[in-house]
């Protein structure tokens, strides 16, 4: 998952000195409790942490060992205070999952957009085939992520396709572990294209009628249950 679609910036001075300020904020504050956010593979976790110490713009943290695996993939967390008017971003340094520990670096203030949507956006592993049907043709490509309202479409090619058009979207959902294949078809309107590189990204709106959106909100719940257990089976591994 891209961490920018997550997050819209909110400068206060200038990054250097939001940067400047929080690490100060939080080396005035080392005994207060923070809430680290962060989302693996679409699923938002929420978890206490500690301060540890705060040194040169450094900040160490105790984190929850289940954060810290997420963490050390996606290098990048969000933090939540009283102690702040905005949620920060925070980089990622060091990250101990055994310890229990992580370091932080590059702070930033922000505000989380993934908390103003409807629905959890779920990425799949592996990726189903998708393909796009519209009057300009059909095309090929991989479904990385679904929720109850939408669709993410990857495409190596560039797809004509205008914002607010209507396309088919047809893809299958396949879970053996769950006794799951789902084939899907549903209509769609293009509402978002990032196309700075590749894979270029193709955002649908979707509106499924109710047998199909009961049968997606089961195998979005499933594919949740499937990314807990992985989570929690990499850190009593670990």
């Amino acid at each position: 998952m891209n961490i920018s679609d997550l997050y819209q910036t909110r400068i206060h001075k200038t990054f250097d000195e939001d940067n400047v300020e929080i690490a100060s904020i939080l080396k005035a504050s080392s005994k207060k409790t923070l809430k680290l956010i962060n989302y693996y593979k679409g699923l938002p976790l929420s978890y206490p942490a500690s301060i540890r110490s705060v040194d040169r713009g450094t900040v160490d943290l105790d984190v929850q060992a289940e954060q810290a695996f997420t963490i050390e993939k996606n290098r990048s967390v969000f933090i939540r205070s009283p102690l702040f008017k905005h949620d920060v971003l925070a980089q990622v340094q060091y990250v101990n999952v055994r310890k229990k520990a992580a370091t932080f670096v590059k702070f930033s203030y922000v505000e989380i957009m993934a908390e103003r949507r409807n629905f959890i956006r779920m990425e799949l592993e592996p990726s189903p085939d998708a393909t796009i049907e519209s009057p300009l043709g059909t095309v090929e490509g991989t479904l990385h992520d679904i929720s109850l309202t939408g669709v993410n479409v990857l495409l190596v090619n560039h797809y004509p396709l205008a914002i607010d058009a209507e396309a088919l979207i047809r893809f299958s959902l396949i879970s053996f572990e769950h006794d799951i294949h789902l084939k899907v078809s549903v209509p769609a309107k293009l509402v978002a294209i990032k196309d700075g590189s590749l894979p270029f990204s193709y955002r649908f709106s979707i509106d499924p009628d109710k047998f199909l959106e009961r049968k997606l909100s089961q195998y979005i719940f499933k594919r949740q249950i499937e990314i807990i257990k992985e989570i929690k089976e990499a850190v009593s591994s670990d």
